[in-house]
């Protein structure tokens, strides 16, 4: 989906590089910011829906499929059953990457993100169409959805700092957050595909656990953070 089309703001809402020296358009602001999604630097690789760049990624240890791997494969047998009844179409690269735990396992995230897959799509509360929670921070701070039109015709990645889900995927035992009315204005566009968005997560996250954790640092990291440098 192009941004032109979002029916919410387009914001990157992730992680600061000012680490790494961005920190004019990347500011640390907390554990995620609300960041131009006009300077983002674009994806380092072609996005085919076969995720050949993430395939020759090194698996980690800690990755955001581990947590929850049994719940989340139980949810997408049901995600496909759900989305059938209501006559939703579920993109193939997303139904391809939560149904494949080797890709899922190179996927690390500095915060502890996780795969946390709901059962069946909702109502967005802005637009015509359907958000499916995919994954969340493991604070709660952050929750990242894949919104679908109507028909499921095309998709984008939003997040939000708000839970939205069904009565059958209850969002933990802190009881305060199901108190709390969510904020429709506040969820944003942050990628216009699956793909873009966990290819832009994964790197984003390598770069800093280049940083922090001394890992090596993929050549697409240096591009990205060397165009960041260079762009207006």
């Amino acid at each position: 989906m192009l941004p032109a089309y979002s029916p919410f703001p387009c914001h990157w809402w992730g992680l600061s590089l000012e680490a790494v020296g961005l920190g004019e358009p990347r500011p640390d602001v907390g554990t995620y910011g609300r960041y131009d999604f006009g300077r983002l630097p674009p994806v380092p690789f072609p996005m085919t829906g076969e995720f050949a760049w993430l395939a020759m990624a090194p698996t980690r240890h800690h990755n955001i499929g581990k947590k929850h791997a049994a719940d989340n494969a139980r949810a997408l047998k049901l995600l496909r059953e759900s989305s059938d009844r209501f006559g939703v179409q579920l993109p193939d690269v997303f139904t391809k990457f939560m149904d494949t735990p080797s890709l899922q396992e190179r996927i690390h995230s500095v915060t502890d993100c996780y795969l946390d897959l709901c059962p069946e799509p909702i109502r967005s509360p802005l637009g015509s169409g359907w958000l499916v929670h995919f994954l969340a921070d493991s604070q709660a701070c952050l929750f990242w959805y894949l919104y679908l039109t109507e028909d499921g015709s095309d998709h984008a990645v939003v997040a939000s700092p708000d839970f939205y889900s069904t009565p059958c995927e209850p969002i933990g035992e802190d009881e305060e957050w199901e108190d709390e009315e969510p904020d429709p204005s506040a969820i944003r566009f942050c990628a216009e595909s699956f793909e873009a968005f966990l290819c832009r997560f994964w790197l984003e996250n390598e770069i800093l656990l280049a940083q922090w954790g001394k890992t090596p640092m993929p050549k697409a990291g240096l591009q990205y953070v060397e165009h960041y440098r260079r762009r207006p």
